[in-house]
């Protein structure tokens, strides 16, 4: 999962396809280098949840909190966010997967508005060992609410176009974007990417399938790190399995 909770890289997403039922919960750090509300003074924790509806359709949910003393009405609950992703074709033998990222315009001021079409393929380079290249743009155009709660009496109120790159803090995935998952089996890898800004490293592993550790390093030169883990809504217990087996 990439630092907002979405199937991706390290601050990329991909086009990687999740099973229906699949609820992943998890958490990120951003450096303070690399924050977005208080970008040079103040690193961000973000928890996030993703849940796919349906095979091609999946909601994630974030809260992005910055780290260390801060007034309350400054730091408040936290940025939260509500993304879409829409897996518009799967991953074929000759085809690449492709899905479109949508971050709602709800919120007064989300940090890192996703808007972005990105394609993945897989290559299989050995039984054991699988490339996963991705590549896509993010709009730079998003839509927003005003920055004032009094002018805004409900979700749809007072809505604007706005240019991430007319805002220093806005400037994540517009532009093109794509990276490189070296992975062997599922069990953990290497990743590369280009998120518009900065070139980023990393490596993940997963543990008992389900909960996955990543750490990297944005441009070179701050680290980041996050964990998720991963259920299926859709499995049954092992009791009612063993029962559905014995019928």
């Amino acid at each position: 999962m990439n630092f907002s909770g979405k199937p991706g890289l390290l601050n990329i997403p991909t086009a990687i396809e999740t099973k229906s039922g699949s609820l992943i919960a998890g958490y990120a750090y951003n450096p303070v280098k690399y924050s977005f509300r208080r970008n040079g003074i103040q690193s961000e924790s973000i928890y996030y949840v993703n849940l796919t509806i349906l095979s091609r359709l999946d909601l994630n949910l974030n809260l992005m909190r910055m780290n260390g003393e801060t007034r309350f009405q400054d730091k408040g609950i936290g940025d939260r966010q509500l993304d879409l992703k829409y897996l518009i074709l799967k991953e074929k033998k000759y085809q690449p997967s492709l899905a479109l990222y949508l971050s709602m315009p709800f919120a007064i001021d989300n940090s890192f508005t996703t808007n972005a079409l990105v394609a993945t393929k897989t290559f299989k380079l050995s039984n054991n060992f699988f490339a996963e290249v991705t590549g896509g743009y993010g709009s730079p155009v998003y839509i927003k609410r005003g920055d004032s709660e009094k002018e805004n009496s409900n979700i749809f109120s007072n809505l604007k176009i706005q240019n991430k790159n007319t805002d220093k803090r806005y400037k994540y995935l517009s532009g093109p974007i794509g990276g490189l998952n070296l992975r062997y089996q599922n069990k953990g890898g290497v990743m590369l990417e280009w998120d518009s800004r900065h070139f980023n490293i990393g490596a993940y592993g997963k543990l008992f399938k389900k909960w996955t550790i990543q750490a990297g390093v944005i441009n070179f030169d701050q680290v980041t790190f996050g964990t998720s883990y991963a259920l299926n809504l859709k499995a049954l217990p092992k009791r009612l399995k063993k029962a559905n087996e014995n019928k």
